[in-house]
């Protein structure tokens, strides 16, 4: 349970780099940049390259922190094992991020909505799923439902990499249709 809210925190910080971005755009502060030689691919490059580091930086953190506070309580936690559990938050946010900068390039009036309800629905699914007893489609279509409860498991890193690359896949969508479409302000 605590692993799903430091989950829906880093998927936050996710929603969070993806809506800036919007509002750079939004508020007209893009335009002063692309009418220079900096291509639309590069800026949002750059931007998924800060997110995807903080993302990491929070996973790591989440791990260390772990880590540090089953130690303190001799609780049998290693620093690899809490590491890999800081680690597995990590894919569902990437996730999320890839389908908002997918809605950025698409639908950039919609980004903060969509990009804020996968993250509401998926949190929303995981947290009620398992009291109500869901069917398994249902609990299927939450990106957190895909995590390990880690560190109790392992990491199932297959999973990750799935998430990962729906979210790689859906920002470079998101990058193509950013790359073909006209700056939309507020």
């Amino acid at each position: 349970m605590a692993f799903l809210i430091v989950a829906a925190l880093v998927a936050l910080v996710a929603a969070g780099q993806v809506t800036a971005a919007r509002g750079e755009e939004a508020e007209g502060r893009l335009d002063h940049l692309l009418v220079r030689p900096v291509s639309r691919w590069s800026w949002l490059g750059g931007r998924a390259a800060v997110a995807l580091a903080a993302l990491v930086a929070c996973g790591l953190a989440a791990g260390l922190a772990t880590w540090l506070g089953a130690a303190s309580q001799d609780a049998g936690v290693g620093l690899p094992a809490a590491l890999g559990a800081g680690l597995n938050v990590v894919p569902p946010a990437v996730c999320i991020a890839g389908i908002g900068l997918a809605v950025l390039g698409v639908w950039p009036r919609r980004t903060a909505v969509v990009t804020y309800g996968v993250l509401a629905w998926s949190f929303l699914v995981e947290l009620v799923g398992g009291v109500l007893n869901l069917d398994h489609w249902v609990l299927d279509t939450s990106v957190f439902h895909q995590m390990a409860p880690a560190p109790a498991v392992a990491p199932d890193w297959t999973s990750a990499a799935v998430l990962v690359g729906i979210g790689v896949a859906a920002a470079a969508l998101g990058g193509v249709a950013l790359a073909r479409r006209d700056l939309v302000g507020e």
